[in-house]
């Protein structure tokens, strides 16, 4: 017996040595996200169920120090006080099992919002948050354009990065704001950065707990403190030169990364982008046209990898030849490619001409590390290729647990290569689940669960109808220029179709937002500024720029619901997918798990930021005065 335990103990240490042990996932802290907002039948109040917290965990409210529930609220996340008034003040208070109970930060009350726009309608409460002054040059209007978000002060609280898209092309600026309106810092593109291409990324690159903004730049680019780029490669070139734009687009070296502190907005590093465009006279040759077009097609992802941590992905080309290289950063190295990857390098050829104009991000084979996928193709956390399905390209796609009877993630995309029309593929592994053929291109879809009749997403694409997760035809009409969200309350996602937010298979009317002099973005596109959820309750708050270009206009749900879910900025899916939004064409962000059958308990690691408090009312998160 001793010898047979001797065996199994040996045979358990040498199979610990060969099985990796996957860590948890580092996340960022987040505060409650306190929201209180006032409504026809009083204040309506919602908060965050933050990914370390127990399945049971409860909660008080408080208004203006008193308490306002008779018993712990442990089945959601959200409460209506007919009691209350604008006036009031609400905190919420964490149940803790030792007694240790923590506090938040008291949260003042949303006033209801008239209809300015269209007198008569109903007020809805909604949060305005004043803009800094638009950047000023002679002859060029700048619009509040694409927008992501990060903890950039390290206090559990999301602030606003969002980029100043100027008419010219050039001299796009960024700037960062938190949720009150207060300016942290502007970053100026400059003359050799293109506008609606600074491709940011908003992310706690070195896990300090603070997150960092890394853009392409070039020189010129003026950082947060007013001053021109100056290290690494940047101090290689005149900071006062202009590229010249023959065709309107960038053709000539050189372009740049630059990580910029998010607290800031000083240049931390910066690198040359890879793949570098090349001589003028070779485009043709390795980019497909001699006019910039492909060679200015340039995406970007945040991916998360076990080895490296947190890794920056730039990427130039969609088109034809696709080329891609991770950095990591830290305070003492600066930015350091981690490896590279090149469609037209031998044997890749395969993953040429297979871009989307948008990425998406997220674990697909389970190994604990990101992959990114570009369109039709997915590259490995290492930077080799997992697969391409040679489809092509694309405008729209998904990544999600779209079919519950399918292990792992499913990635939805539409083709516009006059043959595929739409697929449905295994996101680990490329094998096409279905796919509608179609000689046309198919430039709008989208794929989520809306319908509460049907297991699984259902899948949009304009011209071709609607299929179920399967892609058997489904009689519903819904729009393919609509995007999905969680918005009123029940499992399925509502659709945003421009301003307007509509129930999915419910339907009616939950927002017409330019009532309230709200505006989109992006010409036809109509996207919003930002569509996550960044305060409250699991629901995701929608950004628009104000029509004046003055404000933005934040929305949040004012409706009921009986779901309790962990905030979806905790799943390490939507995370990576929020943070990519503003790349290239918008798409909606998606949990990693089908949320119909409730939310995992996040496998998870709260980082911290050891510089500050813990975003609790005070430093040890106890109660006010207590």
């Amino acid at each position: 017996m001793k010898k047979l335990s001797t065996l199994i103990l040996t045979l358990l240490l040498q199979w610990m040595l060969v099985v990796p042990v996957m860590a948890q996932r580092p996340m960022e802290f987040l505060d409650r996200g306190l929201v209180a907002m006032e409504t026809n039948n009083g204040i309506f109040l919602t908060w965050r169920m933050v990914g370390t917290d127990p399945a049971d965990v409860g909660f008080n409210l408080y208004r203006d120090g008193e308490k306002i529930n008779s018993s712990p609220i442990t089945s959601k996340t959200n409460y209506r006080d007919a009691a209350g008034s604008v006036a009031s003040m609400y905190t919420v208070e964490t149940i803790v099992e030792n007694g240790d109970n923590e506090w938040s930060a008291e949260s003042e009350v949303w006033p209801l919002y008239p209809p300015v726009a269209n007198p008569g309608k109903d007020y809805v409460p909604l949060k305005r948050i004043p803009l800094p002054p638009a950047p000023v040059r002679d002859g060029v209007a700048y619009t509040p354009g694409d927008m992501s978000v990060g903890d950039l002060t390290g206090d559990g609280r999301y602030e606003l990065v969002f980029e100043w898209e100027s008419n010219s092309g050039t001299h796009s600026c960024m700037d960062a704001i938190d949720l009150d309106g207060n300016h942290l810092w502007r970053v100026q593109g400059g003359p050799n950065v293109s506008t609606a291409k600074l491709n940011i990324l908003v992310y706690d690159l070195n896990m300090d707990g603070r997150a960092e903004v890394a853009i392409l730049s070039g020189p010129g680019t003026i950082d947060g403190k007013g001053n021109y780029l100056s290290k690494g490669v940047a101090a290689d070139y005149d900071p006062e030169m202009v590229i010249p734009r023959p065709s309107g687009r960038l053709m000539e070296d050189p372009q740049f990364i630059t990580v910029f502190d998010g607290l800031t907005g000083e240049e931390m590093a910066t690198t040359e982008h890879w793949p570098p465009l090349g001589p003028v006279s070779q485009h043709d040759a390795t980019w497909g046209d001699n006019y910039g077009h492909r060679a200015s097609s340039l995406k970007g992802g945040v991916i998360y990898t076990l080895e490296h941590g947190p890794l920056l992905v730039y990427q130039r080309g969609v088109y034809t030849r696709v080329g891609l290289a991770a950095h990591k950063w830290d305070v003492e190295d600066g930015l350091e490619m981690v490896w590279s990857f090149d469609s037209y390098a031998a044997g890749n050829s395969a993953y040429s001409a297979q871009g989307n104009h948008s990425v998406v991000v997220g674990d697909l084979d389970g190994d604990g590390n990101d992959e990114y996928i570009y369109g039709a193709a997915a590259i490995n956390h290492d930077g080799s290729g997992l697969y391409s399905t040679g489809f092509g390209h694309g405008d729209s796609h998904a990544l999600a647990d779209h079919d519950p009877y399918v292990d792992g993630l499913e990635y939805f995309q539409t083709h516009e290569n006059n043959v595929y029309g739409i697929s449905m593929r295994k996101a680990g592994t490329g094998e096409i689940l279905w796919q509608v053929d179609n000689p046309g291109d198919i430039g709008r879809g989208w794929a989520a669960d809306v319908d509460p009749r049907y297991p699984g997403s259902e899948a949009v694409g304009i011209g071709l109808g609607n299929f179920n997760k399967s892609g058997f035809v489904m009689s519903t009409d819904y729009n393919a220029y609509d995007q999905p969200l969680y918005f009123d309350g029940d499992i399925q996602k509502d659709l945003r179709n421009g301003g307007n937010i509509n129930g999915g298979y419910s339907g009616g009317r939950h927002l017409t937002s330019w009532y309230y002099g709200a505006s989109t973005i992006h010409s036809t596109k109509s996207d919003a500024n930002l569509v996550a959820d960044i305060i409250g309750d699991w629901r995701e708050e929608v950004i628009f720029r104000e029509n004046s270009n003055e404000a933005f206009l934040i929305f949040s749900s004012w409706f009921p619901t009986e779901r309790k879910n962990y905030t979806l900025m905790h799943d390490p899916v939507y995370r990576m997918t929020v943070a990519v939004q503003n790349v290239g064409y918008n798409q909606p962000a998606h949990v990693g798990y089908y949320f119909p059958d409730g939310a995992p308990v996040p496998d998870i690691e709260i980082v911290k930021y050891a510089g500050s408090g813990t975003g609790f009312a005070n430093a040890d998160g106890q109660k006010p005065g207590g």
